[in-house]
């Protein structure tokens, strides 16, 4: 798409385009609900994944578009840097969330689980196989991971993030990010039991999004 001044404007991964982003930082409510329809579904399956709670689940996705409502008058950056900014607020939010449990939702698997093999720049079988699997028991099953491999799965996986913009949300190497997906998910392919075959994938997805957010979202 052209902006006014005949230069390509800037499309997000998902279809977000730059004036997009200015509308919304008008708060223009239209802007606002293509922002909210085009991540909030990814935040929904982060928060419910890591919580296991459908209406706890509910409340931080909309803490986190109100935080970025009232935030986005500050964020300079390009549109296309969007899904990160609103992913480090969901993981700040979860972080706070899990002080206040002062508890840990999950039983950690054995660290000792080997790395998936990947050959130079082919797909991972264990990750095809997990695309092929119902979202909902892939989420069922994220919870059994470690924090750390289940919020890398979900913000690769799930939200489509690059390993470097996921290695920026959580403060870790780009190496450490890799490692841990590739770790990750040849656990939740031990977890599910399942192995490779050569039916077509299907996307990764969770429940969709929660009936009602939006507009708790706006009244915010």
């Amino acid at each position: 798409m052209l902006g006014t001044g005949g230069k390509q404007e800037g499309v997000s991964r998902v279809g977000l385009t730059a004036a997009d982003l200015v509308a919304a930082r008008r708060r223009e409510p239209a802007a606002v609900t293509r922002v909210y329809t085009a991540y909030a579904p990814a935040l929904f399956r982060f928060f419910l994944a890591a919580v296991g709670d459908r209406p706890t689940a509910e409340d931080l996705t909309g803490d986190v578009f109100r935080s970025a409502i009232e935030g986005l008058p500050r964020f300079r950056g390009p549109v296309e840097a969007l899904g990160g900014w609103l992913f480090t607020i969901a993981h700040n939010d979860l972080s706070d969330y899990r002080r206040r449990q002062a508890r840990h939702l999950v039983q950690p698997l054995d660290d000792l689980l080997e790395e998936a093999a990947l050959a130079g720049g082919a797909v991972d079988p264990a990750e095809l196989a997990l695309e092929r699997v119902e979202g909902e028991r892939v989420l069922a099953a994220l919870r059994q991971l470690s924090p750390d491999q289940r919020e890398v799965l979900l913000l690769r996986m799930g939200a489509g993030l690059t390993a470097p913009e996921v290695a920026g949300i959580l403060n870790k190497s780009t190496g450490a990010v890799k490692s841990l997906q590739h770790r990750g998910v040849a656990s939740l392919a031990r977890v599910l039991g399942v192995t490779n075959d050569t039916s077509a994938p299907q996307p990764l997805s969770g429940a969709s999004e929660p009936a009602g957010l939006a507009s708790r979202v706006e009244q915010g």
